[in-house]
Formats: C-alpha cells, structure tokens, sequence
C-alpha cells in the first residue's frame, strides 16, 4: 500500500467513503433529486448521467413509470449528476470492502478470527445497503425507505471503525487515543453503547420530519420565530392528532429535548467518575455531545429561517451531517471501550 494507508487502514478509508456517501444521499435528498435515477443500477437505461429530456421523456414513455412529481417532470444533467455520483460512490465503497476481505483471508494465520468476521459481515451490509437502495428508488424515495436506507448507512459506517481498530489491535498498531485501562473500559462499555442507542431513533425521527410526504412535514410544527420555534403551531403542546405531520414533528422535538438533556448530564457524571482519567475517552462523548447541541441549534436555524419563505436546505444537510457526528462518535466510545476490556 502506499505510505499514507496502511493495509489496517482500509476500514478507515471504507469509512471515510462512507460518510461521503451518506452527506452526498443528504445532498441529493435537498436538490430534490432522489427519483433522478428512476431505475436501478441503470439510470434511465444507461450507465451515464448525460440524460436530456427528449431522452427522459422517451424513457418514461416506453416504461410507464412517471416521476412522482407528475408525467411532465424532467431533470437537469446536474440533478441527475448527484444520484448517480452517490451511486458511483456506494459501489466503490463495495469493490473496496472485497479487496480488504481478500487482504484478511491471505493474513488470517497473523490476524483474530473476529478480524474476518468483522471483514464478511462488512461485506453482507454494504450488499444489503446497496439491495436498500435499489428497494427506495422502486418505492419513489417514500419516507420509509429513505429512513431505513440511512440507518443501515450509519450501522456500515460504525461498523468500519469498529473493524479498523480491530484490525490495528490485531497488528499492535492501536493509536494512543485509543488506548484505555481495562477497568475503564469495562465500567463505561454500557454507558457508550447506551448513548449511541438512544441517539439513533432521533436521527431517524428527523429523516422522517425531514422526508414525509415529500418534505412536508418539516413545516408540521409551522415556521419563523415563536410560532415554529420554539413552540409547535404556536403552543407547547399543539393538538397533536391534527395530522401525522404536527405529531411526527412534535415527537421528534420532544426525544430531541429529552435525550440532549439526558447526555449533558451523562458527560459530567462521565467526567466526575474519570476524575482526569482518560481524557481520550471523556474528549469522544464530550465532542458527541457538543455535535448533538450544535445540531439543536441548526435545527431551530432551519424552521426560523423558513419563515422568510423558502427552508434553507444548506442547513438541513448540515443537520444530517452532525447528527451523523455525534452518533458515530458514542459508537466509537463504545469500541474503545469493548477493545480495551
């Protein structure tokens, strides 16, 4: 390998691929180019993106498979650019995890046995996420495929770090900052995988927000200052069975509240039981937690300024991307710790 990657480093690099992959979905999501592509893996029969209309419109005509938006849509050169990149990148992403499985197959005298399971069951997800991604262009990007989509996206992410810190354990090659005493990591594995499990559903609950009835249901708690933020159609507790789209909204606002309050308490109990102890450790759940305040403020950015007209879609992939952030960054706590034990 070259002297920058390291053979261990390929879960890294199939990371970092990763979150590409997950902010370019995000970008795709806010051109409203998610149907661009409207078959699979072909994208309107071909294997470029350099579609005109007149090529489009004949495409539609002889499938009969219209866009959502109604027969007469049709897209740009760049709209439909974006799906397929976010494609390219996925399927790279999978012809990269091949080559590090045959890299742990040929060193599997010198590595764990839990270095090539790690290695297949990195290999069955990104085949699944890539089978899900097939499923949400069939189903037109419905809120319920776009949401499962992501989380499987999270769920490979994670599972890269966990298997590049295995492969690094395995060859002594652990970082300094991932290096904890065995009682710490033993005492605060629960607390991690806890925090991550708890942030998840919120994350989800704001795809849904974000992505239901064609992105409707970010103005279900209404827009502007007071009104939308920080009360719900101007109340505390809006009539919540008025529509989906009022309850989804509220209820994603409320496990925002309820779990940001639940993890700044966690890190300064976490901080109190370190008692300046593994400070990599505490640095981890600290910046998770910080991205998870951040992202709070974002999120009430992105209803305040809509109400000037128009969301501020800019915001709404900043959004996607830190609470990506303070996810992975609980899930790799809990790494840390499980490596350590």
């Amino acid at each position: 390998m070259v002297k920058w990657l390291r053979t261990c480093d390929i879960p890294l690099l199939l990371a970092v691929m990763a979150l590409t992959v997950i902010i370019a979905g995000g970008f795709v999501r806010i051109q409203d180019a998610g149907e661009s592509c409207p078959d699979w893996p072909t994208c309107f029969g071909t294997l470029g993106f350099d579609v005109s209309e007149d090529e489009q419109t004949a495409w539609y005509d002889s499938t009969g498979d219209y866009d959502s938006r109604g027969e007469s849509h049709r897209y740009t050169s760049f709209e439909i650019f974006t799906e397929w990149f976010h494609r390219l990148l996925a399927t790279s992403s999978g012809a990269v995890v091949i080559l590090g499985l045959i890299l742990v197959h040929r060193s599997r005298d010198e590595l764990s046995d839990e270095n090539w399971k790690a290695a297949i069951i990195a290999l069955i997800i990104v085949i699944s996420q890539g089978a899900l991604g097939a499923i949400t262009v069939i189903f037109d990007n419905h809120s319920w495929s776009v949401v499962l989509h992501l989380m499987f996206a999270l769920v490979y992410t994670g599972w890269l770090l966990w298997w590049w810190l295995l492969w690094r354990r395995d060859v002594n090659a652990l970082p300094n900052w991932a290096i904890l005493a065995d009682n710490i990591a033993q005492d605060e594995k629960k607390f991690f995988g806890i925090a991550t499990l708890v942030t998840l559903p919120v994350l989800l609950l704001g795809v849904w927000v974000a992505t239901g009835e064609g992105g409707s249901y970010n103005a279900g708690c209404s827009v502007g200052w007071w009104q939308g933020w920080p009360l719900c159609q101007g109340s505390l507790i809006p009539d919540l069975l008025a529509n989906t789209a009022i309850l989804v909204a509220w209820i994603h606002r409320f496990a925002v509240l309820l779990v940001g309050a639940w993890l700044v308490k966690g890190y300064l109990d976490l901080k109190k039981r370190l008692d300046r102890g593994a400070k990599n450790l505490e640095w981890v759940f600290g910046f998770g937690v910080l991205a998870f305040i951040l992202n709070i403020a974002v999120g009430a950015l992105y209803v305040i300024l809509a109400g000037s007209g128009e969301f501020p879609e800019i915001l709404s992939l900043l959004h996607l991307d830190l609470a990506t952030d303070a996810i992975l960054l609980f899930g790799l706590g809990f790494t840390l710790c499980y490596l350590n034990q």
